[in-house]
């Protein structure tokens, strides 16, 4: 399964060794879901759901970048947030672009390119690199504070904010060398198209297309989709698991009247927490592509050009549902639990605000 069949169908032209790839045509056999009820899901799902939530996560994590901003770089824990606040927000601007690109409006208007066709290299891939760095950043995280339940004592000189940098740093450029197979294989050119008869902006492939776009898929919807899966998992269950025994264990030392209760302190309690609560959020919106991801691995008929073609795009658009969700509710969270975040976001939008009125 070539990574971008994901998304379009291929045809060959032996007039052009630079092959453009064209809007799949309506399928001529059976299938569950019927393009008129794939029309209604696109409009709906793809155009309407995803549109508003990514128009939603473009404001929540500007927001976020502001205030983390704001606090300074003095913690780790603010660089790592800030990390996947510009990732979040990277994949929620590349979403909202392939919604504009769904949008029958936009796609049957009279342009210069088919949106549909380039929308898989300058909509989908930017939207994936920001869900795969969001992914391993939130696994970097739940594994520091994970450090920090285990070893409180010696969490500040592991994981230093210098350190912290180069990790984020690191996960950037690692998930963005994962992607360069996939664009040697693909690019954007100018192809006449006899049907228009224009110039048109057409995505094309290589020769060596299927070949580097095997690698793309297994080393990132294969490889890295199940290592952080997993990874986060088991640090989430730890966090839990650990949380809780601390807990228990500092309040049975202060019903004993014992004052040096070691442990982990309120603050990092209240910061264990939030990060719990982001890696569930994760772990919940991350299953439904991580399934679908394994089960085009057995399934050859559940894919682009497979008998359920309809039904595996309705599928596929529901994952982005979960996936454009996941990088756009953080700041709730961070309002509801971290004091320290609700506190510069208040002085940040509302009190400079209040002051401006009254003088």
């Amino acid at each position: 399964m070539s990574f971008s069949n994901l998304w379009v169908n291929t045809s060959t032209d032996s007039r052009d060794e630079s092959v453009p790839i064209t809007t799949p045509p309506s399928p001529l056999h059976y299938d569950i879901v019927s393009d008129e009820q794939w029309y209604i899901v696109q409009v709906v799902n793809g155009v309407v759901i995803c549109g508003l939530l990514s128009l939603f996560g473009v404001a929540s994590n500007i927001i976020n970048i502001v205030v983390f901003a704001k606090q300074g770089f003095q913690d780790s824990m603010n660089i790592s947030l800030m990390g996947l606040a510009v990732s979040d927000l990277c994949s929620v601007v590349a979403m909202m672009w392939i919604s504009i690109c769904w949008n029958p409006l936009f796609y049957l208007s009279d342009l210069p390119f088919e949106p549909r066709d380039i929308m898989y290299l300058t909509g989908a891939t930017p939207r994936y690199l920001g869900v795969k760095i969001s992914t391993f950043i939130t696994a970097f995280i739940t594994f520091e504070r994970c450090l920090c339940i285990v070893v409180p004592l010696r969490v500040k000189t592991i994981i230093t904010p210098a350190r912290t940098k180069i990790i984020i740093i690191s996960i950037y450029i690692t998930m963005s060398i994962l992607l360069i197979p996939f664009c040697l294989g693909n690019r954007l050119e100018w192809v006449f198209d006899f049907t228009l008869n224009a110039t048109v902006l057409k995505t094309t492939f290589t020769a060596e297309r299927e070949l580097l776009e095997a690698i793309t898929y297994l080393t990132q919807a294969v490889f890295t989709t199940t290592l952080s899966f997993v990874f986060v998992i088991c640090c989430t269950i730890v966090l839990v698991v650990k949380l809780n025994s601390k807990t228990k264990w500092r309040q049975a030392t202060v019903a004993k009247g014992d004052r040096a209760a070691e442990g982990v302190g309120v603050k990092d309690r209240k910061v264990v927490k939030m990060v719990t609560f982001i890696a569930v959020i994760f772990i919940i919106c991350s299953l439904p592509p991580t399934v679908l991801f394994f089960y085009m691995l057995f399934d050859k008929d559940f894919h682009i050009d497979g008998v359920h073609r309809n039904l595996f795009l309705v599928v596929f658009f529901s994952s982005f549902i979960t996936e454009t969700l996941n990088s756009s509710v953080n700041i709730i969270v961070y309002l509801k639990m971290s004091s320290k975040y609700r506190a510069v976001f208040m002085k940040t939008f509302f009190y400079n605000k209040k002051k401006c009125i009254f003088t």
